[in-house]
Parts: structure tokens; sequence; C-alpha cells
């Protein structure tokens, strides 16, 4: 199935539901519902020494999923037992990205115009509600949303500007700061990204970046600019000096293919860097993350152009050095195809969404990283169906 979009970052917060939850598109099994089937199972033992649970949007079906990985010294990766899907999600449309606060919250903007929060059963993995707020955010129009590295703050964007939300540490309520929505002097932002040492906050519209500080003890924003890039994803490195860029140019509708990682400096104001250092990979990003210890940088991607069975190609790592901004020595994991991935909070595994085959390769895969970026997995895929997802460390 081609992707038919500029990037998968864009697919990911407008909630498409191209990743389809069919038994011909991924690996199923039991936590989506209804959909389930029957020529792969997720259940069996592996190796693990670290506990996680995986959240995502079943857009199919309108609901969310959760699988786990080593849930009560188990082994394996599989669906979390006895599921049941938040009822606030249930057929509600789309959802706009997905975000967990301290290990213990999970939050979403959803197409009802409200952000909902869930406080996570660290025994099961289950998912209570915590919080309802309305934001008045517009119907079937993503909503990207950022968290604090502290957990202190969420941020939302829209159109009209950017909400920003304490968080309480001891319920999982939020509340909005005054003066929301904040300008953003651009457009409809496709994705926000603080910095890592939770300063600044940046959304991005795929033409513009727009620069903001935060109070740390308010959240209220204040802009420091914008600058004209054409980012379409930031990810931040936990020393707070660099903001790590893609623009998910794919080859989607013909376009240019960028096999470029973009290095933004963050100045002193939170302003970033109007030339940013590039560097050229083997294949094309299309999503970006770095490592809790900030040394690994990690980039999943799809050529939309190219006529193999699938579009997906092999994730590329890197080493990074905070000191200087450089990232060195690109490897590509022939093994492991994927668009889509993100960390647990340990850095010891990495949850990718797998190659979309008819192959049993295919799914959500939970992949072990070594401290040099060796990539490994001795667990069999779940069932997967959602671009939208967020991984936690067992609380």
């Amino acid at each position: 199935m081609t992707v038919k979009v500029r990037a998968l970052g864009v697919v990911a917060l407008l909630g498409a539901t191209m990743w389809l939850a069919g038994c011909g598109h991924y690996v199923c099994g039991a936590g989506f519902g209804d959909t389930t089937c029957a020529s792969n199972s997720s259940s069996q033992n592996g190796s693990s020494s670290q506990r996680a649970f995986v959240y995502f949007m079943d857009d199919h079906a309108g609901q969310m999923a959760a699988v786990a990985l080593d849930l009560n010294n188990s082994g394996t990766f599989a669906p979390i037992p006895h599921w049941v899907a938040p009822p606030t999600l249930v057929l509600k449309g789309y959802d706009g990205g997905m975000v967990i606060v301290n290990k213990k919250y999970l939050y979403m903007p959803y197409s009802d115009g409200s952000l909902h929060g869930y406080t996570i059963d660290a025994t099961t993995g289950a998912l209570s509600v915590s919080s309802t707020t309305s934001l008045n955010l517009p119907s079937l129009v993503s909503s990207p949303i950022a968290a604090d590295p502290s957990g202190k703050f969420l941020f939302v964007g829209t159109a009209s500007g950017v909400y920003a939300l304490t968080v309480n540490s001891t319920s999982g309520a939020v509340t909005v700061v005054n003066g929301s929505p904040f300008p953003s002097g651009i457009g409809q932002p496709v994705q926000m990204s603080t910095d890592g040492a939770g300063k600044y906050l940046y959304a991005m519209d795929g033409t513009n970046i727009s620069e903001y500080s935060y109070d740390s003890t308010s959240g209220v924003l204040t802009s420091v600019g914008a600058v004209s890039s054409p980012m379409m994803m930031l990810a931040s490195e936990p020393t707070g000096k660099y903001m790590l860029g893609i623009t998910e140019s794919n080859g989607a509708q013909s376009a240019t293919l960028d096999n470029n990682v973009y290095v933004f400096t963050i100045g002193t104001s939170g302003a970033l860097s109007a030339q940013p250092t590039v560097v050229n990979t083997p294949e094309t990003p299309s999503y970006i993350v770095v490592s809790p210890t900030g040394t690994l940088v990690f980039t999943f991607n799809l050529d939309d152009l190219s006529t193999s069975a699938t579009q997906a190609e092999p994730i590329v790592s890197f080493s990074f050095n905070a000191s200087t901004g450089a990232l060195t020595s690109p490897m590509p994991s022939t093994t492991f195809l994927s668009g889509l991935g993100k960390f647990d909070q340990t850095g010891q595994y990495i949850f990718a969404e797998g190659s979309e085959t008819n192959q049993p390769a295919a799914g959500l895969l939970a992949i072990s990283v070594s401290s040099t970026g060796g990539l490994s997995s001795g667990l069999p895929p779940t069932g997967s169906a959602g671009v939208t997802f967020a991984v936690t460390d067992e609380p």
C-alpha cells in the first residue's frame, strides 16, 4: 500500500486511517475490539529485562488498544489481557496525538473538542479516566500535543493558538493556563516539541517553526519568534542545547526525497539557528527519536517512490555528541524496516511499527537497543493498527 501523504508524521497527527487493522496488512491479535487474526500469535515466550506498556489508536475501530512487554514477568510481548478500551474514545473518530506523563498519566486531544486524561494502572496496564477538559478543539482536525520533560505542563496546538495546561502530579487532573490559547503566528501546527531542558516549546506547520519560552512555575508561553523552515518534526535531546529535525519528505505525490537530518542550535532566548547543520542519511527519515541518554539518534524511514513491496526502509542509528551537536557513523539496520518508533524511558527498547507486508515480521516490534546503537529482538511482533501511540515503562 503506497502512503499517499507527504510524510508519516502528518498521517499520525491527522489521525489517518490508512494503516488498517485487517489481517491482510498486519499481524493482528486480541486487543482490537473484535478484530482478530488466527494465523499468528504474539504470546510466545521471549526474554526481557524491562516491563513496558504501549498504547495506540486502532483508528479503524475508533478506539484505543494496548500491548505489554514482560507483563507480570511473563517474558512475552502481547496484548494486555482483559483489556477494555476507554469508553470515552469509542467511535469518536480521529485522534490527534498521545503523550504519557511521569509514567502515570496518558493524555490525548480528541475530535469532540476535549483533552482526555487517563491514569495507568501499574499492575495491569488498564486505564481509568482522570480528567476530561474542554478546549474547544476543532472537529476532525489534528491537535498535536507535547509534554514538558518534568511532567508539569501539557501543550496542545490548534490553528487559533497553543493551549498550555498544568498537570496535577497527584491526580493527573489538568488546568488550563490563563491566556490560552497563546497565538502561534503560524497555521495549524502538525507537530510540537519541547526542548530537553524544559524551557522552550516549538510548533511546526511544515513551513514555519513558532518558538516559545515558557514559565517554569505557571506554564505561561511567551513568543520568542519564528523561523522559516520546512521541518515537519523536531526531536529534543536531554541537555537542551539542540533540536534535531526532519522534513518527512518521503516522495509522496512525487515530491523530492529528503534524506537529511537537520541539527538546530538553541539560542539563549530559545530561538533556533537559522542555518542548522545538515547530515545526510542512507535512507529517507519519516520519524526521529533521541535516546534518553542523549547519546544515540535513530531515524525511521519511508520511500514512497519505492517500487518494492513495502515503502518502509531500514532503521538508521547515529551516535550523538551533546557537546558539539555532531551526528556520526550512520548505521542502517538491515534487519528491521520501520517508518515510526519510540523509546521506553530507560532506553533499553524501541517499539517500532514494522514493515507493512503480509509477512510475519509485520506489526509492532519490541527491539532491544545496545549501548552502541545495535538492534536485536528475540520476541515476536504483536498486532498493531494505528500510527498514534505512546510508550511507558511500567509505573
